[in-house]
């Protein structure tokens, strides 16, 4: 059973293992967990959320669906007989949006401190099924970073457009450097994990971390476009650091996993 499944990842995941899986496509917006029919499920991958990038949600939105849906549908998930539960989660539990000290990674050992209402909800509805889980109700949390791909929404998407309306961009700095995931590596690990029935916190990432102008001549070459990079000088980033912190750093700062 897949939440989700008209999503991103979830219309990778099927496109991709369609013919290897039974897929039950379930939408919670129109089905109540109580009311969902569970009879020879083996597993559930939960990708239905609310993400940070639609606005105007109030804080509790986030709570109602992130952490209280997805404790219904696991408690119900559970006492139906359903073996496994993968949740996608994020690396925003760890509360940054990136930083300066380039050597820094951060690992599964490192403090989680989320922020924003988006990512409290998801560390709270992990939480919640660590709980849950026992010797017969195995669960993994999956917590990808930036995600890249032929459609993908959020920040790339937002670096691709701009790019169709600028043509010289102030992304030529290359120390700084950030862990990704290509969404077929993504639903690749996701049915790893899936199909050995492995437990645990997992954050999927490609081998290699990009600095920003990597990703930008990576997108300028997917999407047939020519750009001029150019270094944005490191006065100017402390500078906007002051005025735009959240910005500057997604952009400028490094945030590496391991």
């Amino acid at each position: 059973m897949i939440t989700g499944a008209s999503g991103f990842v979830g219309s990778n995941f099927i496109k991709k293992y369609k013919n290897e899986y039974n897929i039950v496509p379930t939408c919670l917006i129109e089905n109540k967990p109580e009311d969902l029919k569970y009879t020879g499920v083996d597993c559930i991958l939960h990708l239905a959320a609310l993400v940070h990038q639609m606005k105007g949600a109030p804080e509790e939105k986030y709570f109602e669906v992130n952490t209280e849906l997805t404790k219904k549908l696991a408690v119900r998930a559970k006492e139906n007989g359903v073996k496994h539960f993968v949740f996608y989660s994020t690396v925003a539990v760890w509360g940054t949006h990136g930083y300066f000290d380039h050597n820094k990674v951060i690992t599964l050992d490192t403090l989680t401190n989320p922020v924003t209402p988006y990512a409290k909800s998801k560390l709270e509805a992990e939480e919640i099924l660590k709980n849950l889980q026992d010797e017969n109700f195995k669960v993994s949390i999956l917590r990808p970073p930036l995600v890249y791909g032929k459609g993908c929404p959020g920040n790339i998407e937002k670096l691709e457009k701009l790019m169709e309306k600028i043509s010289i961009l102030p992304f030529g700095n290359d120390d700084n450097k950030r862990s990704v995931v290509h969404v077929e590596k993504l639903v690749d690990e996701t049915e790893r994990i899936i199909k050995n029935s492995l437990a645990g916190v997992f954050v999927p990432k490609d081998s290699h971390d990009l600095s920003i102008k990597e990703i930008l001549q990576f997108l300028a070459i997917q999407n047939n476009k020519k750009i001029k990079l150019i270094r944005f000088p490191k006065v100017a980033i402390k500078l906007l650091l002051k005025i735009k912190p959240n910005t500057i750093k997604s952009l400028y700062g490094s945030l590496r996993f391991k």
